[in-house]
Parts: structure tokens; C-alpha cells; sequence
């Protein structure tokens, strides 16, 4: 339906998009994927993803499966999957991420904290990796 310009995010359709002209105070909840280009203060869950886009500003906590930050986020975030902040992407708060990654430009102020369940994967990742060398 909707599909994402940042290149974290190549292919990925949106179910919703707030768009650049609107503001709103206040909760959001999504069982879908999310874009929000616009203004947002408040609270932001989504059970898939959540792409905050470049030009954004969004004072909320955030969480979700998988969050891209192009834009400006103040708050804490908690994902299960993954946090990219692309180069645009500005996040001052705390977050609890699955897998992190930070694009050279980025800018993150906060305390980051790894979840179990990623370290879970990876460990059992690496054990069927040794499993199929043999």
C-alpha cells in the first residue's frame, strides 16, 4: 500500500501512515506497520514495525518488533527485533532492543540494553552454524 523511501526500509509497505501535516497528542496502538512522518506526543505500540521518517518529531515512547528512525525521537524505546537509526536519525531516551544498529551520522544519547531472547538467538544461531560444518 504505502512503501518507505529510506533505504532501511527498501520494499516495506506500511498498513498506516501519519503524514507530514498531522500532529497528535496522545496514544497510538497499531496491530500493524506504521509510518509517522509527522508530529507525535505521547505513546506509540505497534505488534510489527515502526518507521519514524525523516523530517519527524516524535516525543512518545515507543514500542514494537522492529523500529527505523529516520527522524528526530525523544523518549524511550523497546523493540523485541531490531533498532536501526539510519544517518538522519536523532534518539535521545533509553532503549531495549533485540539487535541495534547505528548508521554513521546517527545520533543516539541514552542507555542501551540487550535483551535475552537476542542473546538466545544468536547462541543458538551459532550452534546450528557449527552443526551444519560437520
Amino acid at each position: 500500500m504505502f512503501r518507505s523511501k529510506e533505504s532501511g526500509n527498501r520494499g516495506a509497505a506500511f498498513e498506516s501512515v501519519l503524514g507530514k501535516g498531522i500532529e497528535i497528542q496522545g496514544t497510538m496502538l497499531s496491530k500493524g506497520s506504521l509510518r509517522v512522518d509527522g508530529k507525535l506526543q505521547g505513546k506509540l505500540q505497534s505488534e510489527c514495525d515502526v518507521m519514524i521518517g525523516h523530517g519527524a518529531v516524535v516525543k512518545a515512547h515507543i514500542e514494537a518488533a522492529n523500529v527505523t528512525i529516520a527522524g528526530d525521537v525523544t523518549g524511550n524505546v523497546k523493540c523485541t527485533g531490531r533498532l536501526e537509526l539510519l544517518s538522519s536519525g536523532r534518539l535521545r531516551g533509553d532503549i531495549s532492543v533485540g539487535s541495534l544498529v547505528i548508521s554513521e551520522g546517527a545520533v543516539f544519547s541514552g542507555a542501551a540494553e540487550m535483551s535475552k531472547l537476542a542473546e538466545t538467538q544468536t547462541q543458538a544461531k551459532g550452534v546450528t552454524d557449527r552443526q551444519r560444518e560437520h
